[in-house]
């Protein structure tokens, strides 16, 4: 997003958010030529998630098409109805691929599995920090969706782009709700690493005065590994295939399967799978999260328990239920260009304008990795920044040759002891940091 732009969005935002009554559902943001149709926010609701905790949803415009649209969420404390109390530092966080911002930061509105306050969102806004999220916008299309062609052009610099306007908009809102109009902290999960780290490196190329950004923390991925990490051998190998179905006219992958399988543990836990046999249909929605590829050093969802035949019979760390719900709700399609995209950057030593200044990132990073997920395969990347203010840690719970049974990607956000293991490390750097 050029800077005059992201100026222009950010004053239009101030004065369109002071000119509103708190409890207003629609306000508008106004380009320099006085066009509403590219960043306006479209619609704002309110929920008491518990106590003073609250979530606002913003669905804001981005663009003239139907479904150019992303959704900023934002949870924290209140001291009366619409008036946030004043908080440490803020933060935004960008969710992986296929991810929605409640199946992963706010589990409690997708599962009764979930206490109110078992999600890092809510555990951070209780501790005083400004917590803000991004839906991307292939995230919002609906299932009913039948032609994808507008998806087309839908790739990682457009998921970047559409951070970039979530942060200035974050800001400003921040700013008119007594917080300050100051940077943020920005964390990404898993894809969400791969759009966070550009956002950093395009930031580089600005005026400090204009950066949005203060701090980085990437969880359980990285922007590039080295050339003979399994994750690099494995992204060049996908990079013609997923080139040939662009180029066969397919521009969305479909991920109705993935619901099916959380669908069916839900409605039919006992009867057997149709996925796979030998299998009732909750242990395999249990086998799909647990279960890890010994070419890719074991990566999986969740650490599982399994019995002498390979059975999967329970979690270790997260509630099975809650992993279910999160099957559930996962979005129902994303754009095959970002799985090119994202695959490209990983293979190829420099990829504009992802990763080209790299080595002009001189924001304090936390690396935060799981031990059964990318663990410490996430350092390579910090290093290649000018950063001299770098965090590291890993759950890990087992010994390395027991990593198929570890603490899994999704336990970061989901797992019964994540508020110790994760979420309050993580709330240490954002205070030390403020």
């Amino acid at each position: 997003m050029n800077t005059l732009w992201r100026w222009i969005v950010m004053i239009a935002c101030v004065l369109a958010l002071t000119l509103s009554a708190a409890a207003q559902s629609t306000w508008v943001v106004t380009d320099a030529n006085g066009a509403q149709h590219n960043v306006y926010i479209q619609h704002v609701d309110r929920t008491v998630l518990g106590k003073d905790v609250v979530h606002y949803r913003y669905d804001v415009t981005v663009g003239p098409g139907k479904f150019d649209r992303i959704r900023l969420h934002r949870v924290v404390r209140e001291k009366h109805p619409w008036q946030p109390i004043h908080t440490v530092t803020g933060l935004l966080m960008l969710g992986g691929l296929p991810n929605s911002v409640e199946m992963i930061f706010i589990e409690p509105l997708i599962s009764p599995a979930a206490a109110w306050d078992h999600a890092i969102t809510v555990f951070l806004a209780k501790k005083n920090i400004d917590v803000w999220a991004m839906d991307y916008r292939w995230a919002l299309v609906p299932a009913k969706t039948k032609n994808f062609k507008f998806m087309k052009e839908w790739g990682l610099e457009r998921d970047v782009d559409d951070a970039q306007i979530a942060l200035s908009l974050a800001r400003m809102i921040r700013g008119v709700t007594g917080q300050g109009f100051g940077k943020m902290h920005l964390l990404g999960f898993s894809y969400g690493v791969q759009v966070a780290y550009p956002v950093a490196n395009q930031e580089t190329q600005l005026p400090p005065s204009l950066r949005n950004v203060k701090g980085l923390i990437p969880v359980d991925d990285a922007i590039t590994y080295p050339a003979d990490h399994p994750f690099h051998v494995a992204a060049c190998d996908l990079i013609p295939q997923l080139q040939a179905v662009l180029d066969g006219g397919v521009y969305n992958e479909d991920n109705s399967g993935v619901k099916q399988i959380g669908d069916l543990a839900r409605s039919a836990p006992d009867d057997p799978s149709p996925f796979a046999d030998g299998f009732t249909n909750y242990q395999f929605a249990l086998f799909a999260g647990a279960s890890g590829d010994p070419q890719q050093l074991y990566w999986h969802f969740v650490g599982g328990i399994f019995n002498e035949a390979g059975i999967t019979t329970g979690l270790q760390y997260t509630d099975p239920w809650l992993w279910i719900d999160v099957l559930r709700a996962v979005p129902p399609y994303n754009p095959v260009r970002i799985d090119l995209e994202y695959n490209k950057v990983y293979c190829y030593d420099v990829m504009a304008p992802f990763d080209d200044h790299l080595g002009e990132i001189t924001l304090p990073i936390l690396y935060v990795g799981s031990g059964g997920g990318t663990g410490e395969g996430g350092y390579y990347a910090v290093t290649r920044t000018a950063s001299t203010d770098i965090t590291k840690f890993i759950v890990q719970l087992h010994p390395d040759d027991e990593r198929a049974l570890d603490f899994g990607h999704v336990d970061l956000f989901a797992a019964k002891h994540a508020k110790t293991l994760v979420w309050q490390p993580i709330l240490d750097w954002l205070v030390a940091h403020r």
